[in-house]
This record gives C-alpha cells, structure tokens and sequence, in this order.
C-alpha cells in the first residue's frame, strides 16, 4: 500500500514537471534527421526531401496565410547558412523574406538583423541564404532566430493607424539550431525558445532648440514607444536596430531634397541608467543642461516633455518609451533662399528586451516590425524662460547655492 502511495505521488510529481515545462516554455531539444553540407544551388524540395521525415503533405496551401516561417536550417559546403521557409499563401500571392533577427549564439544578447538572399522557391517551400554569415570551424555552432520579416503589403497588412509607416513585418520563430561536427558528421536539434512580441509601436522624435554644445541649430531626439504582449515590471536593457541617411532640403530657385546614402549601424544597446544627449540652452557659456533617460515610462515622459496633442493621442496604448538616437537639425537662409540640413531615421525595430517580472529576470529576443516615422517633430523642451538663469548658473559654478 505504502509503495502504491508513493508511486502515486511520483506520476503527480512528473505530471506536475510536464506542465510547468509546457506553461514556462522552458527548452525542449528536438532531435532531427537532417542534410549537412548543402550546395546553395539545389532545389529547396530536394532539399527538405533530404530528411527522412519530412512530409509534404504536412505543409498545406493556405491563401489567406500571408506569414514566413521558419522550418529548416542547413551549412553550406561553401561554409554558408542556408534557410528554409515554409510561405502558406506562396502558390496564389508570391511573397519573400528579407531578414532575420538572430544571434550566433545560445543567448540573445548579440541578436541582430541579418539580410536574406533568395536562391530558390517551389509551392510553398522557399530556401534562402543569410548574408554576412561564414559558419564558423567550432565543434558546436548556434543560430538563435527570433523572428523573420518581410516588405509590409498594402493589401495584405495592416496599416500603423497613426503617421507611422511600417516598412517590414516580422514573424515569430522562437527557435535555437544548434549544429554539431563529430567524426566529421553535421547534426542538428533545435530547441523552442520564449520571444516577446511588440505592440502598438510608434516611431516619432523631439526637437530642441539650441541643440548641441558650442554648435548652432537644434537637435532632435529619436524615440520608440511600445507595449509589449508580455507584463513588464521592470525594463532594463534594449537593443534597437535603424537606418539613417542624411538629407538636405532646399527652397528657393534650386527647391528640392537630395539625400546622403544609407546608413545601417550596428544595433544601439541601452541600458536603464543610460543618460540621453545633453542639451544646451542661451549662452554656452552659461547654460542650463537637459538630460533625459534612455528607458522612459509613457507616464514620465508625457510628464517631463512638451508633447504636441496629435503626439499624446499617438501614445495611447503604449507603455515604454526608448530614447535611442540623437541627431541635428540646420536652417540656414540667404538671398537666394535657405536650406535645411537633418537626419533621416527609418526602419526602427526592436530586436531584444532585458526586463524583470513578478521577481524572475528575462533577455528575450523582440518580434518587432520595422517603423518609420514622420519628419514632423511631435514635440520639445518644455518652456524653461527664467531671466536670471545665467546668474543662477554663475553662481552654481562658483560653488555658491542656488536659490529655488
């Protein structure tokens, strides 16, 4: 009886493992029989046909299913990653991916966007090679793929609701393809990881006058608000990828905008003790500095900024807002005209989040379309005017308190 009582308690115990494993999402190795050492020019159903258990018919044609995913990986005999896709709507409406968000490690904490060049497309099956990848020699290589993304489709998708453009989509993958040399043989497995998805992002700058230390002209502050699909107690570190190019508008007898060339620089890491650019009011000799956190609640940063109505309605439905970049902003005028000399900021998408819930610590790797907003500021400073600043700010270099 006593041993019955205890094999019991054993089954309750294991069933109880089983379901915290399922609700947490805690890694799962899945064992696959797959092709190593793949030519990139094969056909992408020879190659899925490679493994024994792969089945065709498993992958049905949908035509209202507009999604990418992600179902196989190979290496190359040209030391290339190679990527399969299954694409549902691929036979009636011909879509393709152009990046994946990924780290080539067991972690996400170097996760980055890395474009897609397409080799090959059958029914439904795509195979595409990842740019910028050399497998490595290591006896064990890592490929954690959080999401794939592809152009944003107006008469598929959704529009951003507000004056934001969404460039690109992006769809879970959530997985971690650990490939493995022994005796010369590649194997693969790949585990299920937790993402966490973006949610109503929107992609907007402020702008201050007097922006830049000893410098004329303004500067503007590029931000992301967002909620998320997750609860977030405590947010501590970002990594955002986004585009630039420099632009120069003209008025006058030569009106116009000319463009510099694109620019894609490594993603942008913050953390919550991250201080944003220093802004410099008047005088540069006696100024009043403006600094402001990079990782922001909404509530804050509506409190601290002098935000525009149409900005605040925008905002609705987020919770975070993350300060990432700063630029210039030159109005310059003569006889003839005047031009104006700025940054263009496009394709903003968060790639990871480091946060704290309910007292256990996340790094998960972000689901998040790329955004490009308007090149109208939706804000700025608020109104600071005090006619004795400079004697305030005198006197506060002397070491002399400061009046309130």
């Amino acid at each position: 009886m006593e041993n019955r009582f205890k094999f019991k308690k054993s089954l309750i115990a294991l069933l109880i493992i089983l379901l915290a494993l399922i609700t947490f999402n805690i890694f799962v190795s899945v064992s696959m029989s797959v092709y190593a050492d793949t030519p990139n020019s094969t056909n992408v159903l020879a190659d899925l046909q490679k493994d024994p258990n792969f089945k065709v018919s498993d992958y049905l044609d949908k035509a209202d299913d507009y999604s990418i995913q992600v179902i196989q990986i190979a290496e190359s005999t040209a030391k290339e990653l190679l990527i399969y896709t299954y694409q549902p709507c691929q036979r009636t409406c011909y879509l393709l991916a152009t990046c994946v968000n990924m780290s080539l490690s067991e972690d996400v904490q170097g996760t980055k966007l890395y474009d897609l060049e397409f080799l090959s497309c059958e029914g439904v099956f795509c195979k595409y090679k990842v740019k910028d990848v050399v497998v490595a020699d290591n006896e064990y290589r890592y490929y954690n793929i959080t999401s794939i993304y592809r152009a944003w489709n107006e008469d598929l998708d959704d529009p951003s609701g507000n004056d934001n453009i969404f460039n690109e989509v992006a769809f879970e993958v959530g997985k971690l393809y650990k490939a493995s040399t022994v005796d010369g043989k590649v194997t693969y497995t790949h585990e299920f990881v937790e993402t966490i998805e973006i949610v109503n992002p929107y992609v907007d700058f402020l702008r201050y006058s007097n922006g830049f230390w000893l410098a004329s002209g303004a500067c503007d502050s590029h931000y992301i608000a967002f909620d998320t699909n997750k609860q977030i107690d405590k947010l501590m570190e970002a990594s955002i990828s986004y585009e630039y190019r420099t632009a120069h508008s003209q008025v006058g007898m030569n009106e116009g905008i000319s463009y510099g060339p694109i620019q894609k620089p490594e993603p942008k890491k913050i953390i919550e003790t991250d201080k944003g650019q220093t802004i410099d009011y008047g005088n540069p000799w006696f100024t009043k500095k403006f600094e402001w956190d990079r990782i922001q609640s909404v509530e804050k940063f509506k409190e601290t900024e002098n935000l525009k109505p149409e900005t605040e309605k925008n905002l609705e439905g987020t919770k975070w807002v993350l300060r990432f970049y700063e630029t210039s902003f030159n109005t310059f005028w003569d006889g003839m005209g005047g031009y104006t000399d700025y940054i263009e900021v496009t394709n903003v998408t968060i790639l990871r989040l480091k946060f704290i819930t309910n007292g256990r610590l996340y790094d998960l790797g972000a689901v998040s379309n790329k955004i490009t907003g308007d090149n109208i500021p939706g804000g700025g400073e608020k109104d600071t005017f005090d006619p004795f600043r400079w004697l305030k700010d005198l006197v506060e270099k002397l070491g002399i308190p400061v009046w309130a």
